[in-house]
């Protein structure tokens, strides 16, 4: 098994309205329930939020308009060993922290192509062993964060109608399907994928350079060049030199700009540490029941007093306001300044190498030195030549490990033929008459399914739970909290349900959490008891959103409980 994660509490808090919502996890069955639009999916959304995710966000927006700020406090394990994690993200920027480890920063995120969410993204790539790239615009690029979720994860909105639909920014993805499908099933890892693209690559190198060495020893009067080569090469020295300079004097200027951006960026984020704290210890101090921070007596109240209270809240406010988009934009400063100093390094060892391996009709500027007459060059050419064809003879025999294109399809249809065995049993067991076709039950062929009502949701089960159930035979690939947002349709009826519970209940992964949520009332409360205690042995987390009377119920008025965890986020915040 690849890396385990394992959530354990969800925090959010909005200053601004003094409202809060904690929830904590239990290590495998998780029961969400609550009334209609009570704030069950928010808790799923928030997850994927604060894991720095991007889609879905305007599902958050009411939420979001809050100035929230999440929390999560998670376990990873790695080789049996288990590492605390805490993510906190504030509107752009999201904040990791691993025990006695510095915290990590990531400013403006809101955006997937910006530099800083690509940062977050390879990072989460490293900390979770998560390999997969995908193709986009000819080129592999590394896989978003959403697909490491999207195996784990059925939302309400579409999840529960299209296969790999839950996240949006998929589907512009050239073979997305066939590439995922690949990764979490272990045929041709990308790693085996990528080399084996780099060997051909290397093959088409080495066949390219001896046609063209066989072409110049054929072509004798390109040998008469000599004279002319010994004035071409001072001259290029001398431009070298002459761009060298300029070059380092260039860097010079952006490494001075690099720093002092980075300096102006650390006083900004220490002048939003004490504005924190100012906001906080100011709301303390409203004529209308605030209390001296001195003596703790009650503050006299007056127009004055109270209008000057609002005042400095307001301006306390805007320049928090102020020192996030400072922050931001001196964060984007400082990437485009490390950009440009990088290429300008890179531009500078280019012309290095170029001035070092420089060739006229591949002659290079070492060999010039020691090569006076056309037959040494000659030599020099067969000699290269013999090089070039055992580099190619070597780089074929490389290339008979790996897979061809004809044993990737037949490990394909070994893994379809696993598959189809657990999705016709999964579908017996809810009752669901299977569709005939390749199309439907053979997994690189299913893209959708005609079914429709509660046939289409328990259908979209089955094949969930078997999917999930192949991931877990496949070594290395990472194992996330199973997560099923509305696992009732409004309309089914109390029969289906009893089916889909016990069969979640028979068929749930034993290896990671289980976290789902399903629309109940208080008036019928009493069936979430019944189900956690005949489906699950009474030891499902049961996790009521809104006493399941209240709608819009996933924050409530803060009620000082969480202060010292309040005041551990707010220190990792101002690291």
């Amino acid at each position: 098994m690849g890396t385990k994660l394992t959530i354990n509490s969800l925090f959010a808090y909005s200053e601004k309205n003094n409202k809060y919502s904690y929830i904590k996890f239990g290590k495998y069955v998780n029961i969400i329930y609550g009334k209609n639009t009570s704030g069950k999916s928010t808790i799923f959304q928030a997850i994927m939020y604060t894991m720095g995710i991007n889609d879905g966000n305007e599902y958050l927006q009411e939420i979001l308009e809050e100035d929230v700020f999440f929390r999560i406090d998670c376990i990873i394990t790695k080789n049996n060993v288990d590492e605390k994690i805490v993510f906190i993200r504030d509107d752009e920027t999201v904040f990791i922290k691993k025990v006695n480890r510095p915290v990590l920063r990531f400013n403006g995120i809101n955006a997937d192509n910006s530099v800083e969410h690509i940062k977050l993204k390879e990072y989460m790539h490293k900390l979770f062993g998560f390999t997969l790239k995908l193709e986009n615009k000819n080129e592999y690029k590394v896989a978003p964060i959403e697909a490491m979720f999207l195996p784990y994860y059925v939302s309400q909105p579409v999840g529960w109608v299209y296969i790999r639909k839950s996240f949006n920014s998929l589907e512009f993805y050239k073979n997305f399907k066939e590439d995922y499908l690949d990764y979490y099933l272990g045929i041709e890892s990308f790693v085996d994928r990528e080399k084996k693209r780099g060997l051909e690559i290397q093959l088409r190198d080495k066949e390219e350079k001896i046609k063209f060495y066989i072409n110049t020893e054929k072509s004798n009067d390109e040998f008469q060049i000599t004279k002319l080569v010994d004035e071409q090469f001072a001259n290029e020295s001398r431009e070298y030199i002459e761009s060298h300079n300029d070059n380092q004097r260039i860097i010079n200027e952006y490494e001075e700009k690099y720093i002092s951006k980075c300096n102006e960026q650390s006083y900004y984020q220490q002048r939003m540490s004490l504005l924190r704290k100012v906001s906080r210890h100011h709301k303390y101090q409203n004529p209308e029941g605030g209390v001296c921070p001195t003596c703790n007596q009650k503050l006299p109240f007056s127009i004055e007093s109270s209008y000057k209270y609002f005042q400095e809240d307001n301006d306390t406010k805007k320049e928090m306001k102020k020192c996030r988009e400072k922050i931001k934009n001196l964060q984007s400063e400082i990437n485009s300044l490390r950009k440009k100093i990088d290429n300008q390094k890179l531009n500078m060892l280019k012309e290095y190498n170029i001035l070092r391996k420089y060739f006229n009709y591949d002659l290079s500027f070492d060999s010039w030195i020691k090569n006076k007459v056309n037959a040494k060059l000659i030599n020099n050419i067969k000699y290269k030549l013999g090089e070039l064809t055992t580099e190619k003879i070597k780089i074929k025999d490389s290339l008979k490990d790996f897979k061809t294109q004809e044993e990737v399809e037949k490990s394909r249809l070994d893994k379809c033929k696993e598959f189809s065995d657990i999705f016709l049993d999964y579908l017996d067991e809810l009752g669901v008459k299977p569709l005939k076709g390749g199309r439907y039950n053979l997994l690189y062929k299913i893209s959708a399914f005609p079914s429709q009502g509660v046939e289409l949701h328990k259908t979209i089960l089955a094949y969930n739970f078997a999917f999930n159930k192949l991931i877990a035979r496949t070594e290395n690939v990472q194992r996330f909290p199973f997560m099923l947002d509305a696992v009732f349709k409004e309309d089914i009826e109390q029969s289906n349900k009893n089916v889909i519970m016990k069969f979640i209940g028979k068929y749930k992964p034993g290896d990671t959490q289980l976290i789902l949520s399903m629309a109940e009332t208080k008036e019928n409360e009493e069936s979430v008891y019944k189900y956690n205690k005949e489906y699950f042995n009474g030891e499902a987390n049961l996790i009521c959103i809104g006493g399941a009377t209240k709608e819009r119920a996933f924050l409530t008025l803060y009620d000082n409980s969480m202060n010292n965890y309040l005041e551990d986020t707010l220190n990792i915040m101002n690291e």
